[in-house]
């Protein structure tokens, strides 16, 4: 669905100077790992290796082509060397896959795990090699792994507070499940509910669906459900609504309020049909925090202890008749055209596409490799 825009789009970089200044403060000092002075003819180049077991959205590889080129910019020009793996979408194809990794031994794994914990007994003898591992996005529960991730709780319980609002605490709804097995999924369904069930406690589940993150799956699932439910009064989703509206389309029906995660052509067909939408930034900056994180550690610099989830802040963008978030815990902002929907950047670009302090191109982020 990408395709490369003209302009960088500089709006879309709304709410990250803020994520920039926290970095600073967050990733300073020092601990444990070997010194090396950038710069110097005798640095050692760390070994980074990235694990992914999931390419079947815009996301992945988007967060894939940011690590490769942010490894080319300062600090980790000639600091790091970077390898991606990618796995089949099973557990078992990704602790395949990080044996072998483990066994070449880097010094630092960067993981977005299939599974919480399935993969903790490979991580765990990684950590006892003396392997740096930094767990991101998909986070897992080994101790002895960092833990880089967007906390999605707060922002669909700020969702599912929306829906309820939206629909005056009346009709019914479909629920996506997201991608079964994925730890991150689970999570997000239920905090939806949470939120949705505290304002609208009326508002009734007709169906449940695995959209898996993907356009495809969604619309096929969306539109089974509707030959049996055409009064459904909203729809949640763990990936996008541009499906959900053709699918509704296709049905000869309007479209009713839907929710999606923060790719740029949500924003763009919410505001350009005037639907009622809430979106939730899921930016794949988190593999660039990760990354730093790992340089930090390796070069013997402050890093968050790794019992605890590094976070990044989220920004939810809503359409429609305006409802209040009571406390969101995250930044709302309505969703404008040019002001953070933006019709000249790729449709699954997902925003914000890069840290400020990297000098990086909404053209380079999107592109394909």
């Amino acid at each position: 669905m990408s395709r490369i825009p003209k302009k960088r789009g500089v709006g879309a970089l709304i709410a990250v100077g803020a994520l920039a200044a926290f970095l600073v403060l967050l990733l300073p000092g020092v601990s444990g790992g070997k010194t090396v002075k950038s710069g110097s003819s005798h640095a050692r180049v760390y070994k980074f290796v990235l694990s992914n077991n999931f390419l079947g959205n815009d996301w992945r590889p988007q967060m894939e082509r940011l690590a490769v080129l942010t490894a080319r910019q300062a600090p980790f020009k000639g600091r790091i060397s970077l390898k991606v793996v990618n796995s089949q979408s099973t557990t078992e194809a990704q602790i395949a896959d990080l044996n072998n990794i483990v066994a070449s031994h880097p010094d630092v794994i960067l993981v977005d795990a299939g599974s919480p914990t399935a993969l903790n007994p490979t991580i765990a003898r990684a950590c006892a090699a003396g392997i740096k591992v930094i767990s991101f996005d998909q986070i897992v529960t080994a101790k002895c792994a960092w833990k880089v991730g967007q906390d999605h709780s707060p922002g669909q319980r700020a969702i599912g507070q929306w829906m309820a609002k939206t629909l005056k605490n009346t009709g019914g709804i479909f629920v996506d499940r997201g991608l079964p097995g994925a730890p991150i999924s689970a999570i997000i369904h239920d905090s939806f509910l949470e939120g949705l069930k505290k304002y609208g406690p009326d508002v009734k589940v007709l169906a449940e669906y695995d959209g898996k993150y993907s356009i495809g799956p969604e619309q096929q699932a969306v539109s089974a459900l509707l030959a049996g439910h055409s009064d459904v009064a909203g729809v949640m989703t763990q990936g996008y609504c541009t499906p959900i509206f053709n699918a509704f389309k296709q049905a000869g029906l309007k479209n009713v309020p839907c929710t999606a995660y923060g790719y740029n052509g949500e924003l763009v067909a919410c505001a350009r049909l005037n639907t009622p939408c809430a979106i939730l930034s899921g930016s794949p900056i988190v593999i660039q925090i990760a990354m730093k994180l790992g340089l930090n550690a390796m070069d013997r610099k402050a890093v968050p202890a790794r019992s605890t989830q590094v976070p990044v802040p989220w920004t939810l963008y809503v359409s429609g008749p305006p409802v209040t978030i009571e406390n969101p815990g995250g930044v709302v902002q309505r969703i404008q055209i040019n002001k953070n929907a933006f019709p000249a950047l790729a449709p699954g670009l997902a925003l914000p596409y890069t840290l400020p302090q990297y000098k990086i191109t909404a053209q380079q982020a999107a592109a394909k490799r």
